[in-house]
């Protein structure tokens, strides 16, 4: 490998690593501050970066660096000793604390003495201007970094194999990124040792920094939010782009070599600036949208979500379309737990995007708007469609009135006209005269314009003659129209008793109050469910199908609610809750 290349490629890993490192401690301090831990990772990311710092300006600038460079390397037993308290504190060991004292009692044992006499000093090796030699001072502040070093990976790879699920893959990640860094180190001990070779494994290190983010976002070893692991990937794609122009821009000027003279030397720096910046915007153009793609809203784009977003028929379908869409857009996984889009009534509200970035949610603004106009749009026809509705209703309600109305005078001729017919004629006749009379005034009940006056009504008082059993509270009150509850509850009694043979009432204080009429008959045909309190829907032969809708009309009166309940030991259950009045 050409010397100029060399230097350049073994300065880039080592500043890329500064930077990724430095990036990292920022995310964690930042994004994850709050969680177990994060104080320690984000030390000892700061020891890396300091460590990458140490080594790479002595093949900067020489033996000058050695005040520098030997004052960081002293230094580096301190991230080892964070490393050693994370790794114990992540496998919940109960002897984190002594371990944690042992551990910084070394390393700021090994620090004092490092600083004190001296670790080593930077050298010329191997056509880079320098590189650090420790001295044997420097080999034991060294020695005990790496032991530290080497027992917090022990403890990793303990945990990795004794632990399960989520927490051993955690474990794995972060080993095997350590891993590659303790390799990677491997490389700086070239010039000590004498190995006269490019030190390669330090190439290696920026993939600590990757395999570390992989181990992050993968495995969630820092519980952060989707916003904050993107921001982690562009920061680290943005530094990767900059190192890449960097490192293009530098090219000419190692082929050409250093320009002689000043205007010279100010027009090859010029061109290599401007030659970096070119490179950088389009890299940086690129993990925009790698990470946050989307940005931009076209006609079309807008469009194309009002023509999808308009076929849904309620808010429900209106949210799950939205939030495909959006997910769809931005490349976001659709989770309960995610940045979502919620549809109430008109109202959108978005959850999950404070901590988006400005374009992100500039586009979600937008697309919330026009799903703000869908479901107007949708609440403006539902209003419509009740409104005919309730018109129609009104109108059926009147001629419904009114011909139960006129079917009782003829009801009473046919009734005084079967005088003079025999007996078992009569009986037939009154029979089906009683049933229309019945249903006459189940409609004229169901038509009616139900106006209720509550009061305070003792309900013991109210339920106990009607025959059924009772787990009805002594002084239980509801405030309901006494006449209209009566009503209700007889429907219910006489629904229950015509298809059970045990009938009981069982009420609740609230709030709100509950009254359930339960029996031990058939249950509620599955067919006819869904359509239980709607009109001409009947549960026993022979009914109207009249009384649960009459029921439920008074309940609604009452600002109150009729729904089938469930109770051990009953098929079937009808529940009234009283609402506030």
């Amino acid at each position: 490998m050409d010397t100029a290349i060399g230097i350049i490629a073994y300065v880039g890993a080592l500043g890329l690593t500064t930077v990724a490192s430095l990036m990292l401690a920022l995310f964690v301090a930042t994004r994850a501050r709050a969680l177990p831990g994060s104080a320690l990772l984000a030390l000892f990311l700061v020891g890396v970066a300091s460590w990458s710092i140490a080594q790479a300006i002595p093949a900067i600038v020489g033996p000058a660096a050695t005040p520098f460079t030997a004052t960081l390397i002293a230094l580096s037993p301190l991230p080892a000793a964070a490393f050693v308290h994370l790794v114990f504190a992540f496998a919940l060991c109960g002897t984190l604390r002594p371990v944690a004292i042992a551990s910084y009692a070394i390393s700021g044992f090994a620090t004092t003495v490092g600083l004190i006499f001296g670790v080593g000093e930077v050298v010329p090796w191997h056509g880079f201007p320098g590189m650090f030699v420790p001295s044997i001072v420097g080999w034991g502040v060294l020695g005990l970094a790496g032991l530290l070093s080497v027992i917090g990976h022990l403890r990793l790879a303990q945990t990795w194999v004794q632990q399960q699920g989520q927490h051993r893959r955690q474990a794995g990640a972060v080993f095997v990124s350590s891993l590659i860094g303790l390799v990677a180190l491997t490389g700086f001990t070239f010039p000590a040792l004498g190995i006269d070779a490019y030190p390669w494994p330090v190439l290696l290190l920026p993939l600590y920094s990757v395999a570390l983010v992989y181990g992050i976002l993968r495995y969630r070893f820092m519980a952060t939010d989707l916003w904050a692991r993107r921001g982690l990937v562009w920061i680290l794609l943005v530094a990767l782009a900059g190192a890449v122009s960097a490192g293009i821009a530098t090219v000419p000027l190692v082929l050409a070599g250093r320009p002689a003279g000043l205007l010279a030397t100010w027009a090859a720096l010029a061109a290599t600036l401007a030659l970096g910046i070119l490179v950088l915007a389009p890299l940086k153009r690129l993990a925009d949208a790698v990470v946050f793609p989307g940005g931009r809203v076209s006609d079309a784009d807008v469009a194309g979500w009002r023509d999808q977003l308009a076929g849904a028929t309620d808010t429900t379908e209106l949210a799950t379309i939205a939030n495909v869409l959006l997910a769809l857009r931005l490349n976001l996984p659709v989770v309960d737990d995610g940045p979502s889009l919620a549809v109430a009534g008109e109202t959108v509200t978005l959850r999950g995007w404070n901590d988006a970035p400005p374009a992100t949610r500039h586009v979600v603004d937008r697309f919330a708007g026009l799903v703000g106009e869908t479901a107007r749009r949708l609440a403006a026809t539902h209003r419509l469609v009740d409104a005919e509705r309730q018109a129609r209703m009104i109108e059926l309600g009147e001629l419904a009135a009114t011909v139960a109305h006129d079917l009782r005078n003829p009801l009473g001729i046919v009734t005084m006209a079967a005088t003079g017919a025999p007996s078992e004629v009569r009986a037939e006749i009154s029979e089906q005269v009683a049933r229309m009379n019945h249903l006459v005034s189940d409609i004229l009940d169901y038509s009616r314009a139900w106006t209720v006056v509550p009061q305070p009504i003792r309900l013991i008082e109210l339920v106990g003659q009607m025959g059924v059993g009772l787990e009805v509270p002594e002084d239980l009150r509801v405030m309901a129209d006494r006449r209209a509850l009566v009503r209700v509850l007889t429907n219910l009694v006489d629904n229950a008793r015509a298809l059970g043979t045990n009938v009981t009432i069982v009420a609740a204080e609230g709030p709100p109050v509950i009254i359930d009429v339960c029996d031990d008959g058939p249950g509620i045909a599955p067919e006819i469910v869904d359509n239980l309190f709607r009109p001409f829907v009947s549960r026993r032969p022979g009914g109207t199908g009249l009384g649960l809708a009459i029921v439920r009309r008074i309940m609604e009166a009452h600002g109150g609610t009729v729904t089938l309940a469930r109770r051990p030991g009953w098929s079937t259950c009808f529940r009234l809750t009283f609402g506030d009045l």
